[in-house]
C-alpha cells in the first residue's frame, strides 16, 4: 500500500502514483489511499490498516511530516509486522535523525522509482535488505513507467493533474533541495505529449507542471506550450509552470501572449532583487531583466502572475528586502507571495548563515533569528506576509490597494503600519471574517486620506462586491445599504 497525506484535497500524491506506476507485476496488487491534513493521525491509520497491508509506503513532505509520523507511530505500535517504508523530501538530508526514523523500517533517500521497486521485490523473495537507509540512484527517466493513467475519472474532474517533463534545476540554491542534486534531465518529449494527449482526451483541463525551471530549453518550451495552445480545449485549459522570469527572449514572450486570458499561471520566483544577496545564496538570476519580463507579462498578456520574497535571507536586512517588496508590488504582479527563510535538511543554507543565525529545529525549520532580525522582529514580518496575502494575493481589494500603494513614505512602509493596526486590534491572523478586513483597510485608509473618504468608502464598497453572491452588509461605511 502507498499512502499520502496532501495539504488538500484537490492536490494529488504524484510522487506515489509515479511509484505504483513503476511496480510492474505487482502493481496490480498495490492499492493507493490518499488522505488530506484536516483527518487525524488515527483515523488514516485505521482506514490504511482495514486493508491489512504486508508494507506501507509513505511519502513526507515538510508540511506532513508530524502528523506522518503520527501514523507510523499507530501503525508500528498496533500491526507491528507491517513493513513500513519512508521516502519523499523529508528524507533528503539526514533520514535517520528524522522523528518518523524509529519507526520506519525503511528510508528512501532520492528519487525512488527503482529503488523502490528493488526493495518490494526483495522483499517478497523473503531476503532482508541489508541497510535501512536506501540511497537511490536517479533513474533513466526514459524508463519510467507512465504514470498518468492512474489518474482517476475523480482525479481529472475535481483535482488539480500534476505532470512533469524534466528533473532537477540548473540553479544551486542555497535554501533550495533541488540545488542539492546536480543536473537537469529530460523525459522524452514524444511520449509526453502522448500522455497530455490522451489526459485531455480524458477530460483534464488543469494542469501543474512540478518541473522545477520550465524555460531552460526554449525549443522544448515553445513545443509543448504549442501543443497546448492548438488543442481544441485551450480556452478550458489553466496551465501552471515555474520558469525564470530572466530567460524570456522577445519570440517566448509573444508566444506566452497568444494564450487566452487566464490560461498561464506563471510562477517567477526572484526571491532577493538584491544582486549581493542573491550571490550570497548561490542564486544567479539577472534582476533588471526579471523585473522588466515581469513588467511587460503584467501589461501585455492575460498570464496570471507570481513572484516570491524571502525575508531572512543570510545578509540581507529589512531594508534590502523592503527595496524588493516595493519595486514588485509597484509591478502589480497578481500574487506575491511573502516567506520566512527555512533551513531544509539536505540543503547547504546553514553552513551559509552567519553564526548568530537561529533556525528552528523542528519542521518547517524556520529562521528565528539573524543578524538583521531579532525573533520580534520575524514573527511582526510572519504577520505582515499573512495580511498581505489576505488582502492582495486572494484578489480581494484591488483598487483599495492602489490607493494604499501611493501613499508615504513606501507600500512596504506602508503596509507595516497596517499591519500593525490589524495586529493590535484583532491579536490573530486567522479567522477574520473578510467584512472586519474592508473595516481595517477602511479605517487606515480614512486616517491616511481625510479628504477622501467617500472615495475610499466607494472604492472599497465596489472591491468588496466585485465577486458575486457577496450580500455581507457593510456597517462602518455611512449610507450603505447592501
Amino acid at each position: 500500500m502507498l499512502a499520502a497525506i496532501n495539504a488538500r484535497y484537490a492536490h494529488v500524491a504524484f510522487g506515489l502514483r509515479r511509484l505504483q506506476a513503476h511496480l510492474g507485476c505487482y502493481q496490480e496488487n498495490t492499492q493507493l489511499l490518499e488522505f488530506t491534513l484536516q483527518q487525524s493521525a488515527h483515523e488514516i491509520a485505521e482506514a490504511i490498516l482495514a486493508r491489512k497491508p504486508r508494507l506501507v509506503g509513505l511519502s513526507l513532505y515538510i508540511w506532513n511530516i508530524e502528523i506522518a509520523t503520527a501514523v507510523a507511530a499507530v501503525i508500528r505500535a498496533v500491526s507491528p509486522e507491517t513493513v513500513l517504508v519512508c521516502g519523499g523530501p523529508e528524507m533528503t538530508g539526514d533520514p535517520a535523525r528524522s522523528p518518523v526514523a524509529p519507526f520506519a523500517d525503511y528510508i528512501i533517500r532520492g528519487e525512488g522509482e527503482e529503488a523502490f521497486l528493488t526493495l518490494v521485490h526483495t522483499l517478497l523473495q523473503g531476503q532482508v535488505p541489508p541497510d535501512k537507509i536506501i540511497d537511490a540512484s536517479p533513474p533513466d527517466l526514459s524508463l519510467l513507467a507512465d504514470p498518468y493513467p492512474l489518474y482517476t475519472e475523480q482525479d481529472i474532474a475535481h483535482r488539480v493533474i500534476y505532470v512533469e517533463a524534466s528533473r532537477g534545476c540548473p540553479r544551486r540554491c542555497a535554501f533550495c533541495l533541488s540545488g542539492a542534486f546536480p543536473g537537469l534531465r529530460y523525459f522524452p518529449l514524444h511520449a509526453f505529449l502522448h500522455s497530455m494527449s490522451r489526459l485531455l482526451d480524458r477530460g483534464a483541463r488543469r494542469f501543474k507542471f512540478i518541473d522545477r525551471t520550465f524555460n531552460v530549453d526554449l525549443n522544448r518550451m515553445h513545443t509543448i506550450l504549442r501543443f497546448f495552445r492548438e488543442r481544441p480545449e485551450i480556452e478550458q485549459l489553466h496551465l501552471h509552470f515555474e520558469i525564470m522570469p530572466d530567460h524570456l527572449p522577445p519570440d517566448t514572450l509573444a508566444l506566452l501572449a497568444s494564450f487566452p486570458h487566464d490560461a498561464l499561471h506563471l510562477e517567477t520566483g526572484v526571491q532577493s532583487v538584491n544582486p549581493d544577496i542573491q550571490k550570497a545564496i548561490r542564486r544567479y538570476q539577472r534582476i533588471e531583466p526579471s523585473l522588466e519580463n515581469l513588467h511587460w507579462l503584467r501589461t501585455h498578456t492575460g498570464c496570471q502572475l507570481h513572484a516570491d520574497l524571502i525575508f531572512g535571507l543570510p545578509g540581507e536586512s529589512i531594508d534590502s528586502f523592503a527595496e524588493g517588496f516595493n519595486r514588485l508590488v509597484a509591478l502589480d504582479v497578481q500574487e506575491l507571495q511573502l516567506g520566512l527563510l527555512k533551513n531544509l535538511p539536505g540543503t547547504p543554507l546553514g553552513a551559509l548563515s552567519s553564526p548568530d543565525t537561529v533556525y528552528d529545529t523542528n519542521p518547517p525549520y524556520e529562521l528565528l533569528q539573524n543578524e538583521h532580525y531579532s525573533f520580534d522582529a520575524l514573527q511582526r514580518m510572519k504577520r505582515f506576509a499573512k495580511y498581505f496575502d489576505l488582502l492582495h494575493n486572494h484578489g480581494n481589494f484591488p483598487e483599495s490597494l492602489a490607493l494604499l500603494r501611493q501613499l508615504p513614505p513606501s507600500p512596504f512602509h506602508v503596509f507595516e503600519a497596517l499591519t500593525e493596526q490589524i495586529w493590535e486590534q484583532e491579536g490573530k491572523t486567522y479567522g477574520i471574517p473578510l467584512v472586519k478586513m474592508a473595516e481595517h483597510l477602511h479605517t487606515f485608509l480614512c486616517a491616511c486620506l481625510p479628504d477622501r473618504k467617500s472615495t475610499v468608502s466607494a472604492v472599497i464598497e465596489k472591491d468588496f462586491r466585485r465577486f458575486k453572491g457577496r450580500r455581507d452588509r457593510l456597517p462602518f461605511l455611512t449610507g450603505n445599504s447592501a
